[in-house]
């Protein structure tokens, strides 16, 4: 990826969160740190469209909270809230928290008693992107995650595949009569989960859309996106 590319895609990014997030163009300067640029600027990139598709298509109000910078998080773990993060609204209605690299708590590690005793490191798992029901703190259960984002700039095998459909089994239930999200239209209204959260894959490689039907069917909507 070459300098014009990236500065291409920033400009993107800026002119979105502008538009649709209220972020003064200054405020993405240093949005993200050379070291991890490539992954880091996708998962950006994806953060905007998903701003840009609440406020056009869910016409809700998205308003960045906390921090002088935008600078997305170089690794996951418990919400940290004096890193930025942004607030989604329905009119007066705090809909929930919109997160980067963020860890929840599974629904194995509830099934065996939710004992903080009990608590290992497999009981977590990194969500690039996460909107959480609001006020959560240090690492949500799968019950308060509304929307999980997974996003791949890179080829796609097969495993990725498995390894989503194994994702979802940690945040939902598999329900054959669809429950209503709290979205009207984007990403979807009603989804194969109990609980009814929506848990999407973005990814670069087009082969991505082979498996777009049967995804569907486990409450997994995946998106094909290109920088």
């Amino acid at each position: 990826m070459n300098t014009a590319t990236i500065t291409r895609i920033k400009n993107q990014i800026t002119s979105v969160l502008n538009s649709h997030a209220g972020v003064a163009p200054a405020r993405t300067q240093g949005l993200l740190p050379i070291k991890s640029l490539q992954g880091k600027l996708y998962e950006a990139h994806v953060l905007a469209t998903i701003i840009e598709n609440f406020v056009i298509k869910e016409k809700l109000q998205v308003k960045l909270i906390s921090g002088s910078k935008l600078m997305l998080r170089q690794k996951g773990g418990a919400i940290n809230r004096s890193d930025p993060y942004f607030e989604v609204w329905d009119g007066p209605t705090l809909i929930g928290d919109l997160f980067t690299d963020i860890y929840f708590t599974t629904i194995s590690y509830q099934s065996r008693g939710g004992l903080p005793i009990n608590k290992s490191y497999a009981d977590y798992h990194e969500l690039d992107i996460a909107l959480c029901k609001p006020n959560q703190v240090g690492y949500p259960l799968f019950d308060q995650i509304l929307l999980a984002i997974e996003c791949k700039n890179t080829s796609l095998e097969k495993n990725i595949i498995r390894e989503v459909l194994g994702f979802r089994r940690e945040l939902s239930f598999y329900s054959s009569i669809p429950n209503q999200t709290v979205f009207n239209t984007f990403p979807i209204k009603y989804i194969n989960a109990d609980p009814a959260s929506v848990h999407m894959l973005y990814c670069s490689d087009a082969r991505i859309n082979r498996y777009i039907s049967n995804c569907e069917q486990f409450g997994i909507i995946l998106k094909y996106h290109k920088l």
